[in-house]
């Protein structure tokens, strides 16, 4: 580091970059990027509780695990032990643009198509990754996520906007969707088995069953902004929650298939 090198910013919260949330004990923590650096905050205090240190670039995507944080910085990825790194992985030839944790594992995907699966268990030693996918030069990955009780199984979306469902220890493909016609931006999973709602750049939300491949549902945010978020309700009640760049959260009604309500006061892009 030079000698007039940024080292923190006070009052920097967080960038774009998809925070990650794990629970330790009776507390709650969340990792935020804040540039070239990570840190983690008690939920329930709001309190700075660790600064990660300068990487050579800008974070691309956050994972955490315990006392562990994965960071994906360029091509690379690298493996923090709270703050102090202990490994990095290079196995990418493109910049990694997704982290994923499911298990012990850290599965990874880079813009040229790319999917690495890690184990940390024993990462000083191990730096070389369990497996590779590759999804070839017709599907570009935006976003991925595990669908419940589907086993070892991860759900990808494209940029071209069709879908892929991965058995990642087969290292096979299980189920293509043809999308609609739009780039996907966000995926999530429901409470109800077999359904996932997907957010796309035309301003669609879509809740479909990936078992029987059939659309229950689909709303259209009226600004036609990209959908970049997504979350069910889990409590119960059958709703949706959607947001996109111009900053607002409209919640959908799943059970009458209709417009909610509106939130129109973060302001913010999501």
């Amino acid at each position: 580091m030079g000698i007039f090198e940024p080292f923190r910013a006070v009052g920097y919260i967080t960038t774009q970059v998809p925070f990650s949330v794990q629970r330790l004990g009776t507390e709650t923590f969340i990792t935020v990027s804040v540039g070239k650096a990570f840190q983690v905050y008690n939920c329930a205090k709001l309190s700075l509780v660790l600064v990660g240190p300068q990487l050579p670039k800008k974070i691309r995507a956050l994972a955490s695990y315990r006392d562990y944080t994965f960071a994906a910085y360029g091509h690379n990825i690298a493996v923090f032990k709270r703050a102090h790194l202990v490994a990095t992985w290079t196995s990418h030839n493109a910049k990694v643009n997704q982290l994923l944790l499911l298990g012990e594992r850290i599965i990874s995907t880079d813009v040229k198509g790319n999917i690495f699966i890690w184990a940390f268990k024993g990462v000083t030693e191990n730096l070389s990754p369990v497996g590779h996918i590759s999804l070839g030069n017709k599907f570009t990955p935006t976003c991925i996520m595990h669908p419940d009780t589907y086993l070892e199984q991860v759900l990808l979306g494209s940029q071209e906007g069709s879908l892929q469902l991965w058995d990642i220890s087969t290292m096979k493909k299980v189920n293509e969707f043809k999308g609609w016609n739009a780039a996907i931006c966000c995926c999530v999973s429901s409470p109800a088995l077999d359904v996932v709602a997907v957010g796309c750049s035309d301003g669609k939300i879509h809740v479909h069953n990936i078992l029987r491949d059939i659309e229950i549902v689909s709303f259209t945010h009226s600004t036609k902004d990209p959908v970049t978020a997504l979350s069910f309700s889990t409590d119960g009640q059958p709703l949706l929650a959607s947001g996109g760049s111009s900053g607002v959260i409209t919640i959908w009604n799943l059970e009458r298939k209709r417009f909610h309500s509106v939130i129109k006061r973060p302001m913010i892009a999501l």
